[in-house]
């Protein structure tokens, strides 16, 4: 039984990979659409500035209230399914966003945001328990997907939102597609029988039998956890803010609106090479900290270019700060299996590392903006960047220790 799931490979199992990969395509581009259409958003749904804020803000929330509910939802139901359940969810919740007004659109924003707090929690544990000789190839692969999708989100909703006279519900709808490919790829390629899942369960039950040194344990209580969250938060509160104000705070170096536009779609685009790469370097490996120095050393860089008036250092400073947050995000997904023994406790670590990681994400564009306020300036907001980045290196420092929570 032991020997079949770690006998697991990429070979002949192209359908599985392509199923994940287009789950991952869905996980973020229904967010990145939002903002160059939230003035059409604003116009039709005649929301106020502070409303329409909270359309980035609620998906975040809802992913630091879900995510700790997941693990026991998906003991119930086997990952697969639960996975398959959420997609679901997320097209419906991808067609009440658009087809109504002001309340329909909440009610779908909340539960896409449910949906894709499945898909982010399940994920990595999903891809530990079907690729476990492959985790950080799998891990590279949906991550980068991820990215690359939020970036084409980002850049292409305007466009869209241009092509039918149904303007930004057509930008926004037009996401679905992949989530319909995703559903029709895992009932094609995952299916998950009665006894598939009791091999599994056996599995799992021998593992923690034979390998863990408590039959539970409690992830509150872990320094390695609340280590891992933090790295979590900090990239999601730095993802987060720069695609809220990066723009702003290049129009006031004198950039136009445009190519602000533009430059946020290249930190998008700069996430994506070392999003596939670093999972891959990390899992080949023990002790992941030289990865977490270069992502503090690029971070610093970057951010202290933004510093700076002169346009072609600015673009080195966006091009670092891309490559950083991409290695970060693809890191923390890696380390939600690597530092976890078992599937179960791959789960549990996912669960409260992105239920406190959007805790934090959610403070961030907020503080930035009430900086802002305060100083009349962007410098404060930038040093409040460096210092996010200081403490990605502290947190990483110890999420990145060779150690595993149900250890700890």
């Amino acid at each position: 039984m032991q020997e079949d799931l770690y006998s697991r490979k990429l070979t002949g199992r192209w359908g599985i990979l392509f199923a994940i990969i287009f789950v991952a395509s869905t996980l973020r581009s229904p967010l990145t659409s939002v903002g160059p259409v939230i003035e059409q958003i604003k116009s039709a749904l005649t929301l106020n500035n502070s409303l329409a804020g909270s359309l980035t803000t609620i998906p975040l929330l809802i992913f630091a209230v879900v995510s700790p509910f997941v693990s026991r939802i998906a003991k119930r139901l086997t990952v697969p399914r639960t996975v398959l359940w959420a997609m679901i969810l997320l097209i419906a919740a991808l067609f009440i966003r658009v087809l109504g007004g002001t309340s329909l659109f909440i009610i779908g924003t909340i539960l896409m945001g449910v949906a894709i707090a499945f898909g982010n929690v399940l994920m990595p544990s999903f891809v530990k328990w079907m690729f476990p000789l492959q985790i950080g190839l799998v891990t590279g692969l949906y991550t980068a997907t991820m990215n690359l999708t939020a970036g084409l989100g980002a850049g292409f909703s305007y466009p869209l939102s241009q092509m039918t006279h149904f303007g930004y519900r057509f930008a926004l709808l037009f996401w679905v597609i992949f989530a319909m490919i995703a559903v029709i790829l895992w009932v094609t390629n995952i299916k998950p029988s009665r006894r598939e899942t009791q091999a599994d369960d056996a599995s799992t039950q021998q593992e923690q039998e034979a390998d863990r040194p408590a039959p539970s344990f409690n992830i509150m209580k872990s320094k390695l956890a609340w280590a891992v969250a933090l790295l979590m938060g900090l990239q999601s509160m730095i993802f987060y803010t720069i695609v809220t104000w990066l723009p702003t705070i290049l129009i006031a170096r004198g950039i136009s609106p445009s190519t602000s536009g533009y430059l946020l779609m290249l930190n998008q685009f700069c996430q994506v090479p070392l999003t596939l790469i670093f999972p891959i370097l990390a899992g080949k490996i023990n002790n992941q900290r030289i990865l977490i120095y270069v992502i503090s050393l690029f971070y610093l860089v970057g951010f202290a270019l933004f510093f700076s008036h002169v346009y072609t250092l600015l673009i080195i400073g966006i091009i670092l700060v891309g490559a950083a947050t991409g290695a970060c995000f693809s890191m923390c997904m890696a380390l939600f299996s690597f530092r976890a023994r078992t599937h179960e406790g791959s789960v549990t670590l996912s669960g409260f590392g992105q239920s406190v990681g959007y805790i934090i994400a959610a403070v961030g564009p907020f503080l930035i903006g009430l900086l802002h306020d305060v100083t009349h300036t962007w410098l404060a907001a930038i040093i409040a960047f460096v210092l996010m980045a200081i403490g990605v290196l502290l947190a990483g420092i110890k999420a990145a220790s060779n150690d595993v929570v149900e250890d700890t």
